[in-house]
């Protein structure tokens, strides 16, 4: 996709880290949870992930903002917890923020425990799934991150269950994180439906092509129109080539979250957009964390993920391709470039970036 896009503007990205950190703090929210969400949003910049980066800071988190939807000075806390669990709660608050402390809860569990898993309920869009494992990697552990949303009485834009003709889902992604030794880290990060609706967003935003592999419209037929596609086809696609597969997917998201959080629940039973009572307050999330050695050597897992990676590395190639990649190797190779040469902006973003950058008084350096 970056080949594809255009872009107008390059800022370092440690640059662009700390006016991302400084917006945050300006609009109201605490320095720690402004430096973790500009760790999120420059994590998936670096990484060449444009649907999660610094695109969404004036796009999502500080509409939300402004329109009340998030809370800037929410306080996340344990409901409930257990040597190797934990449900929480992250209180309105700026999803960024509230999965990285959630993540880092799990991680000190599995320290003691040897393995930990944390639910999160009444939280927001956390940004990118694949960050939250990815901080696993640094304590050499495995890491598991799940977000989801479930709509009981289906949603304007989402994933439909197969056979179903209004979406019932959010795009629901999985993602997972296993340490190596030279190779780079395995990093999975994957939505449960064809495509992200953010991703037929962005390239309606830059004139780019959207598949009518992608979705359909609210009625159901195939378009290639980004503002008619409201139902994004579950992976696979129709039931015929396996669509029910990432329907089933999409669910086990939904329950890790948001049913076993507490996320999906029935105490609404005077809104009448509840099914029976239940309904999902905002996001929920789950996040999981284990130790290595408490299967295992670390060393030797590490020499195991490195061959495995070398063996699909060195396995024959289809024609005209000259290369197999792992998950998550294209987008550390995209991170390495643009840590050196900086992160490439789009016009739209740029232009969101300047506006914010009067809004607040935060310097933004721009480079050609």
């Amino acid at each position: 996709m970056e080949a594809a896009m255009h872009y107008v503007a390059t800022i370092p990205a440690e640059t662009l880290h700390i006016f991302t950190r400084e917006i945050f703090e300006r609009a109201g929210f605490s320095p720690q949870h402004a430096a973790d969400g500009a760790d999120v949003l420059l994590w998936a910049s670096r990484r060449g992930v444009e649907t999660h980066g610094v695109r969404n800071l004036k796009l999502v988190y500080l509409r939300m903002l402004e329109s009340g939807q998030i809370n800037p000075n929410a306080t996340f806390f344990v409901e409930h917890e257990t040597p190797v669990s934990a449900q929480t709660n992250g209180d309105g608050g700026l999803g960024l923020a509230a999965g990285c402390w959630a993540m880092r809860l799990a991680m000190d569990k599995a320290e003691q425990s040897g393995m930990a898993f944390v639910t999160m309920r009444n939280s927001y869009h956390y940004g990118a799934a694949g960050y939250f494992p990815a901080l696993a990697l640094q304590r050499d552990m495995i890491g598991i991150s799940l977000t989801g949303h479930f709509s009981g009485q289906g949603a304007a834009i989402g994933v439909p269950p197969t056979f179903g003709a209004k979406p019932m889902f959010s795009t629901n992604p999985i993602a997972v994180a296993f340490p190596t030794q030279n190779e780079a880290p395995w990093v999975l990060d994957m939505a449960t439906s064809i495509a992200p609706y953010n991703r037929v967003m962005l390239h309606h935003e830059n004139g780019l092509p959207v598949l009518p592999q992608w979705g359909l419209t609210a009625e159901g037929e195939p378009t290639a129109d980004a503002l008619l596609m409201q139902q994004m086809w579950p992976l696979g696609g129709d039931r015929a080539h396996g669509g029910h597969k990432g329907y089933g997917l999409s669910m086990m998201v939904a329950t890790l979250c948001a049913v076993l959080s507490g996320g999906w629940d029935d105490g609404h039973a005077d809104d009448a957009a509840s099914f029976h009572g239940f309904r999902q307050t905002g996001d929920s999330h789950f996040f999981g964390a284990i130790r290595i050695d408490a299967f295992r050597p670390l060393e030797g897992f590490k020499r195991g993920m490195d061959a495995m990676i070398q063996a699909l590395h060195a396995a024959p190639k289809v024609p005209g391709e000259e290369r197999i990649y792992v998950a998550g190797e294209i987008e550390h190779e995209t991170e390495q470039k643009r840590i050196k040469n900086g992160i490439p902006l789009t016009a739209v973003t740029l232009a969101d970036l300047q506006e914010l950058s009067v809004k607040y008084g935060v310097r933004l350096e721009i480079e050609g």
